[in-house]
């Protein structure tokens, strides 16, 4: 009944065990059911993960300057925080967010500094 896709709760309670550990004498797990497994919990991970992508500007937008550099900070900053809100691992997203503070303090040191004479 497993491998027909009922969750072992439901199969719990169709053979009317009140312990999961009695229903679990029944179930028998081959190293086909754990590969089986394994490959559909990475599908299920590689679906709620998924990267947003920074719209391509042109050669003409772009730009080396300081005002430059400032706007692909703030894009990638911008795409950071909405990759790191669609994560379900807390430890990943505080990770995430300290970089997000890097960032800001490198834009935010940026406004202090000088700009290069041409």
């Amino acid at each position: 009944m497993i491998r027909l896709g009922v969750s072992l709760p439901a199969l719990m309670q169709m053979l009317g065990h009140k312990d999961i550990r009695m229903t679990m004498r029944y179930v028998q797990v081959t190293q086909r059911d754990l590969q089986r497994e394994f490959h559909l919990a990475r599908q299920h991970a590689m679906q709620h993960h998924h990267i947003p992508e920074l719209p391509v500007s042109s050669p003409l937008s772009a730009s080396s300057d300081l005002p430059g550099i400032r706007r692909a900070l703030a894009a990638t900053r911008h795409l950071l925080e909405m990759y790191r809100r669609q994560l379900q691992d807390e430890k990943a997203r505080r990770k995430l967010q300290r970089l997000d503070k890097r960032l800001f303090n490198v834009v935010f040191d940026s406004i202090d500094s000088p700009q290069a004479e041409k």
